[in-house]
C-alpha cells in the first residue's frame, strides 16, 4: 500500500469513527475525538462536557463502545478515555449540537441561536457566527445568520484561532444545517494594535525639613563618629573610656600681680565666721587668766 493510500483510508476511518460517536454521545456534549497510534495500544480521546453519559453506570457504556471500535472499525488494542471540556461554550461542536438538539425539541430557532450567542461572547469569545439553512420558517429553503464580534474569515488567522463545526436537526418539513464559528479569546490578528494597561505610579514621599538645632546636633554627632574612625587601638579605647568616667578639673590659673591695695581680697562670709570667732576665743582666755590671779590673791590673805 502506499503512503497516499494509507493516510487516506486512516483519514475515512477517523471521520467515520467521528459521526458514529456524534451520533451515539449526543446528549453527553460530544466535542470530538483524537486517535493516538502508538507502539502497544491505540489510544482513543473522546472530548465530551458531560464525561459521566460517556463512561455510564459501572463504566458499561465505555465498554460498549471498545467493542465496537474493535470489531466494527477494526483498531486494535484501543484504550479509551474520556476529556472533560474545561469552558463548553466556547467549542463549536458543542454548541453546534446543542442548537440542533434543541431544534428537534420544537424551540424557535431565533430565540435559541441568540441565547447561545450572547453566552458565548459572555464567556470571552472574540467574536461568533451562527448559520441556519433549510425550510425555517415557509416551504422555500434559506439560511439566517446570527453574528457578533469579530470572525477572521480567511487567511491562516481562520485556520488557527477559529474553531467551526457543523451540525444537522431533522424535523418534519426537513434537514436544517446548522454551522457555528467561534473566535478564541487567545486569539492574535495580525494588525491589531494591543495598548498596555499603564503601571500605577509610586506616591512621592514627603520630606520633612529638618530644624536648624537639629542640624547642629547632627553635624556635632557626624563629627564624634568622624574623630572616633580614627582610632583603632585598643589602648587608646580604653583610656577614652576612664576618661569619659572622670570628671575634668580646670587648670589652675597663676595670679596675676597687683597693686598692694589690690592685692586683699574680698573676705567671703565663711572667712569672715572665722575671724569672728577667734576674736571671741582671744577674751575668754584672758578673763579665766584674771580670775585665776584674783583667787591666788585671796588665798595669800586669808592665810596672813
Amino acid at each position: 500500500m502506499s503512503a497516499v493510500k494509507y493516510f487516506i483510508e486512516q483519514n475515512s476511518r477517523k471521520l467515520a469513527i467521528d459521526e458514529f460517536l456524534a451520533n451515539e454521545l449526543n446528549a453527553a456534549g460530544y466535542g470530538g475525538v483524537e486517535i493516538r497510534k502508538m507502539p502497544m495500544k491505540t489510544e482513543v480521546v473522546i472530548h465530551a462536557s458531560r464525561p459521566g453519559v460517556v463512561i455510564g453506570r459501572r463504566g458499561a457504556k465505555i465498554r460498549d463502545l471498545t467493542y465496537i471500535l474493535e470489531n466494527e472499525f477494526g483498531i486494535e488494542n484501543v484504550q479509551l478515555e474520556v476529556s472533560e471540556i474545561e469552558n463548553p461554550w466556547l467549542d463549536a461542536a458543542v454548541m453546534a449540537s446543542r442548537l440542533a438538539r434543541q431544534l428537534e425539541r420544537g424551540v424557535r430557532f431565533r430565540r435559541m441561536a441568540y441565547w447561545i450567542l450572547r453566552r458565548v461572547m459572555r464567556a470571552g469569545a472574540i467574536g461568533c457566527e451562527i448559520v441556519v439553512r433549510g425550510k425555517l420558517s415557509s416551504r422555500r429553503a434559506r439560511y439566517q445568520k446570527f453574528k457578533q464580534g469579530t470572525i477572521a474569515k480567511t487567511g491562516e488567522p481562520a485556520g488557527i484561532f477559529v474553531d467551526s463545526a457543523h451540525d444537522m436537526a431533522v424535523l418534519k418539513p426537513g434537514v436544517i444545517g446548522i454551522s457555528v464559528s467561534i473566535m478564541k479569546p487567545e486569539a492574535k490578528l495580525p494588525g491589531v494594535i494591543q495598548i498596555k494597561t499603564p503601571r500605577p505610579k509610586k506616591k512621592e514621599e514627603i520630606e520633612l525639613i529638618k530644624k536648624p538645632d537639629e542640624e547642629e546636633a547632627v553635624e556635632e554627632i557626624e563629627g564624634v563618629e568622624e574623630a572616633l574612625e580614627g582610632i583603632t587601638d585598643i589602648d587608646e579605647l580604653r583610656e577614652l573610656e576612664e576618661l569619659d568616667g572622670l570628671e575634668l578639673v580646670e587648670e589652675p590659673v597663676e595670679p596675676e600681680e597687683k597693686p598692694p591695695s589690690e592685692t586683699k581680697k574680698e573676705a567671703t562670709p565663711e572667712e569672715e565666721e572665722t575671724e569672728a570667732k577667734d576674736e571671741t576665743e582671744e577674751p575668754t582666755e584672758e578673763a579665766i587668766l584674771e580670775d585665776l590671779k584674783e583667787l591666788d590673791s585671796l588665798d595669800d590673805g586669808g592665810a596672813e
